[in-house]
């Protein structure tokens, strides 16, 4: 979303953002410091959270107000938008956001209708690939512009020695599926591989970490902040995801910066199939053979780097991005 924001400054708007970090600073920017009440303490977050909603509406004076992910808050920023006659947009983060009864980890019942009746009464979608525009419309009679996450091309990083073969970046939890990618690395002992997530569910991080441990040719290097997972793979021929599904993984745009082909069991709208950017497996096998095809096929590799470079700029592109959203909101 910190792309995002920077877009919107460029372009002149005044943004406000929430935070629970008291270091966070970003020019052009305003950050809201979260805190927490006495009614959070006392199990009333609920109530927090609709005060919530109208009182920064209210300070921000926004005249537009975007929530990414599935979130009970929606409904309630929905009413603190149609009272200050402001535009909210929803923005799906996983294409989970758009299947009714899995949207929410958690599966609060409660939160889970807030959520639907939200989804049901909104005006303004953002999703970021056909998956999600789909479900958005044959479960909420709704449609969404698509416009796939923003990200800023590298420009030094993409000199970096290549000293990892491939690098899997994710939060460590099951259905990311991180024992793939340290299989990959035990069937391929010539190469050198890294893994690189915090900590999501703790009992498969430490599992994860002991097995990636194990492995001489792979490298666990934990949580790493955005520049390093920038410089990461900027040292890496390929990028590996290996999970049960996304919505547009953050990671393939990093990726795509750094003109990294990724190999991947999701393929957000058809894009690695349709435009060459990589490859799309479906289970460990193919997660083996296409790595080899895409170490040992030269011409094949770089083709698929010539693709990103055009793909990046024609899709990914900001301003582009932004014209969208205001296409989106001028009705």
């Amino acid at each position: 979303m910190s792309f995002w924001a920077k877009v919107f400054t460029k372009n002149g708007w005044q943004v406000y953002s929430f935070s629970h970090n008291k270091s966070s600073q970003m020019v052009g920017i305003t950050f809201i410091k979260k805190k927490s009440t006495w009614l959070d303490k006392r199990g009333l977050s609920i109530i927090q959270d609709v005060i919530n909603a109208f009182r920064y509406l209210k300070k921000s004076k926004a005249d537009v107000v975007f929530l990414r992910g599935a979130r009970r808050d929606l409904l309630f920023l929905q009413w603190a938008c149609k009272l200050r006659k402001a535009k909210c947009v929803f923005l799906g983060a996983s294409d989970k956001d758009f299947v009714p009864g899995e949207e929410l980890d958690n599966g609060n019942s409660i939160n889970m209708k807030l959520f639907h009746k939200a989804m049901l009464s909104n005006r303004y979608y953002i999703v970021q690939n056909q998956f999600q525009a789909n479900n958005l419309n044959k479960y909420y009679s709704k449609r969404g512009a698509i416009i796939p996450n923003i990200w800023t091309k590298n420009g030094d990083e993409n000199a970096l020695e290549k000293i990892y073969t491939a690098v899997w970046v994710a939060n460590l939890r099951r259905l990311k599926r991180a024992e793939w990618f340290i299989n990959l690395a035990k069937q391929l002992p010539e190469h050198r591989f890294a893994i690189a997530g915090g900590v999501n569910e703790q009992d498969y991080y430490d599992s994860i970490k002991t097995f990636a441990e194990s492995v001489p040719n792979l490298g666990f290097l934990g949580a790493l902040p955005l520049n390093d997972v920038n410089k990461l793979l900027g040292q890496s021929k390929l990028l590996v995801c290996t999970s049960e599904f996304e919505g547009f993984p953050n990671i393939f745009l990093q990726a795509f910066a750094n003109d990294v082909p990724v190999i991947s069991t999701v393929d957000p709208s058809g894009i690695l199939t349709n435009y060459n950017l990589g490859q799309y497996i479906r289970n460990e096998s193919e997660l083996f053979h296409a790595t080899n095809m895409l170490l040992e096929n030269r011409s094949l590799y770089e083709q698929c780097q010539m693709n990103i470079k055009e793909y990046f700029i024609t899709h990914h592109d900001a301003d582009l991005a932004f014209d969208k959203i205001m296409n989106l909101i001028a009705n």
